[in-house]
């Protein structure tokens, strides 16, 4: 099994994030999208490429987009597989899958876009070559 089809966040859901319907609201489910992406970073030892402070230019999310499959309730555990799913000049592509473990059930499907910019202008600019790297491995 490669780094990538392994679940490399799980969670259990908390009270907080459920709406009046007793389901986690739809606006949660990109702060579980958003902090898989982070997981699967650290995960990879590449995390340093990601802060501002250490590389010299700063991501931005640039797009999201979720699908809703099944709804995810109160004390679920959720498990997200990420994958990179394509580096451009100066954005990158991530795939999240989020699993109920009691039953395997897929509940969502994302993507999320972040594009790479400067520190002084916040304009696009190109992925650093360390960072692609370090992203192509594994």
């Amino acid at each position: 099994m490669s780094v990538d089809d392994r679940p490399l966040a799980s969670f259990r859901v908390s009270m907080r994030d459920i709406d009046i319907y007793g389901h986690v609201h739809n606006s949660v489910y990109l702060d579980y999208c958003e902090d898989a992406v982070v997981e699967f970073l650290r995960h990879r030892e590449i995390l340093g490429h990601f802060r501002h402070t250490t590389s010299g230019v700063a991501y931005h999310v640039k797009k999201a987009e979720i699908t809703f499959h099944n709804p995810i309730d109160v004390d679920d555990v959720v498990e997200a597989k990420v994958t990179v799913e394509k580096i451009g000049r100066t954005s990158l592509a991530f795939a999240i899958e989020l699993v109920r473990r009691r039953d395997g059930a897929h509940c969502a499907t994302a993507g999320l876009v972040w594009v790479c910019v400067g520190l002084s202008d916040s304009r696009p600019t190109p992925i650093p070559e360390a960072t692609r790297a370090a992203l192509s491995q594994g």
